[in-house]
Parts: structure tokens; sequence; C-alpha cells
């Protein structure tokens, strides 16, 4: 899917769309969002596009939305998380709703003309048939990993060196019966539900590669009790069914550093880190912040100290910086800053875009 997206610059041409319109709106953009806020929020019950600035900032607030589909993520990464999926779902339903908007009376030509536009951007996505019998594949298997995943009850869990109360333990070794029970009982569904024949290959694929890793691993798939004697401490102790710890602990880690430093391949970024930056974890731990610093009010003061030196060397560049930033503040030349990505972030955005989806305005060819 991806590479689909970048064959026909979907996100390019929206960005190229949303800096364009940003640039025409200028420093009107403060009273712009507020009035795309008002008519999100029912200023006017027929939701027609507005006339003028208010007009162009919300062609630009529904292409926003669209950039917008990691917010449809939980942030687990793949495939737990399907952001291509998600860009393609919200680049049809924003096909919709502006199908909706263009077929409603014009109030003003140039957001006539920009909601064309943002249309015709989309509208490449929806006239591919194959790849949408490819989106339709990897929906139907995202949601069978999905009901894999909630049968195993695949969540983040406390670090391994958390005191497990005797109470907690019992009650986590109830819930391993309980996932055993309920993998048998996904094991004789998907068997019911594999078609035979027809033209659900795929689907007959996808359930055979679950069955297949159930009858591989189903004995390792909900953990193990071990019951330690009295000379141990007695007890029961929780052996993990996955690696699901220290994966997680490797994508926090990488998800930092592509923050760190804005680059997707961090092959050269880890050789260049030091062991010691693993080590900053070790602040979420009450005893190594008593030693560091005593308690958590006084951890500014330890980083304060570390830098004091430094600090006013780099106060004339923050200075030159923060100049240039109020200098260069009057027009918004970000395809999603952080306040637009408040506001195609409300509720009030999304029941717009959905509402104007399921209309059912007449489709509207590419041309």
């Amino acid at each position: 899917m991806h590479d689909f997206f970048r064959r026909f610059e979907v996100c390019s041409r929206l960005r190229a769309l949303v800096r364009e319109l940003g640039r025409s709106i200028g420093p009107d953009m403060p009273r712009a969002r507020r009035d795309v806020g008002a008519w999100l929020n029912g200023a006017d019950p027929d939701f027609l596009v507005p006339a003028g600035m208010a007009g162009l900032a919300t062609v630009r607030a529904l292409a926003q939305w669209v950039l917008d589909y990691h917010d449809d993520s939980t942030d687990a990464g793949f495939p737990f998380d399907r952001p291509m999926l998600d860009l393609y779902q919200r680049c049809l339903r924003a096909c919709r709703a502006a199908e909706s908007l263009l077929r409603k009376p014009s109030r003003d030509e140039p957001a006539h003309q920009a909601l064309d536009r943002l249309h015709r951007i989309m509208v490449v996505v929806r006239s591919e048939v194959p790849f949408r019998h490819c989106a339709d594949i990897i929906r139907t298997r995202s949601r069978l990993f999905d009901e894999l995943r909630d049968t195993l009850r695949l969540r983040p869990r406390p670090p391994a060196d958390t005191p497990v109360s005797q109470t907690n333990a019992s009650h986590q070794r109830d819930e391993i019966r309980d996932i055993e029970r309920e993998v048998k009982v996904l094991r004789t569904s998907l068997r019911e539900r594999r078609p035979e024949r027809g033209p659900a290959q795929d689907t007959r694929h996808a359930i055979d590669l679950v069955l297949k890793h159930l009858d591989d691993h189903g004995t390792s798939l909900w953990g193990h009790v071990i019951t330690l004697p009295a000379h141990a401490g007695g007890g029961l102790r929780l052996v993990e069914r996955t690696n699901t710890l220290l994966e997680s602990f490797f994508h926090e880690i990488k998800h930092g550093e592509r923050r760190r430093s804005g680059r997707k391949v961090l092959t050269q970024d880890f050789e260049q880190l030091p062991a010691a930056a693993v080590l900053a974890r070790n602040l979420t731990r009450p005893d190594y912040v008593a030693i560091v610093c005593g308690a958590l009010e006084n951890l500014h003061r330890a980083f304060a100290q570390l830098d004091a030196a430094d600090r006013s060397l780099a106060l004339p560049a923050r200075l030159r910086a923060a100049a240039s930033d109020a200098a260069d503040g009057d027009t918004v030349s970000a395809s999603l800053p952080r306040a637009d990505r408040d506001l195609v972030r409300n509720d009030a955005m999304r029941q717009l875009v959905f509402t104007e989806a399921g209309r059912r305005a007449p489709l509207r060819s590419a041309c």
C-alpha cells in the first residue's frame, strides 16, 4: 500500500495543497481557525462551505484531517497498527464528504475550486479497482489478526522485576486458564468459518496460517505457572509467554530516536548511540531518582547543573531562534502545525466527515 500512495503522491499533493492554502490565508489564520471551529460546531445548520478565508480554511482542515491518519493508530507499530490502511479509509471518506459538499450551493468560487482540487487528489485512490481489492484483503486479515490478539490478551505488562503479590499471581493464573480455554474456542470457530471452496482463497490461507500457528505453538501461548516450595519462598511465579516486554522496550527506544533524528532508518543512529542512553529509563524508578536528586521536585536542579557552564553560550542561539520564529509567524507554511492538529482531531470534525460521507451524493469522476 505504501508503494501505491508513493506512486500517486497522494500525501505530497495534499501537503502541497495545505501549504498553498495556508499561504493564501496568511496572517488571518487565527481568525480562520475560529471560523472553522464555529462552522464545525453547527453555526451553519446546512454545513455549506463558508465564503472567503473561512472557506479556504475549511478545505484546508479537511485535507489536514486526511493527513492526520496516524491519529487512528495506537502507536503499537505494525502489524498492530496499519497506517496505510487508515490513510486509505480516510481518503475514501474525505472523498465522499467532498462530493457531498460540492453538491451543495457554492458561496465562494475560490473555496469551491479548492474543494474540487482536493476531490481530484483523493478520487484517484477510489478509482483504482485493483488497489481496492488489495485493501479489502488487508482489512480482512487485520480483523482476523485482531481477533487472535484479543483472544491471547496481548497487552503491555508491568516490568519483570515488579513484585507480584500472591493475590495478583492467583488472578493471573486464572487469566492464563481463561486464555487457554478461549484459544480452544477460537480454533474451533476458525475451522467452522474456513471456506472449503469458492473465491475466498486468501481467507482460507489466512485461517490456515493462524490454525498452523496455534497447532505449533499452542502449548506455550498462555504462559506457565510455577509453584515454588516453601524453602524457596513459596507462592507462584509466572513465566512470560511472549517477548512483548523486550519488544515494547526496543520499540519505545526506536520511537524516541526517530522523533529525535527525524530519520526512518536508524542503523547509524543506533551504532552511535551510547549504551548509557538506555539508563535514562531509570529515572522512572523511585529508588534511582532518590540516589540522583533525592526527589522528583529536585530533578530540574540536577539537570540544570549538567549544562550550567554551556548555558551562557546557548542563550544567544535560543534568542535568535525565538526572534526568527516571531518574524516568520505571520504565515503558516507547515502542513499540520499543532494548532491545526487540535482542530482536525476535534470530534466535530470527525462527525462532519462521517455525516457528509454517508449522504450518498452522486459519484464524481477524476476528470
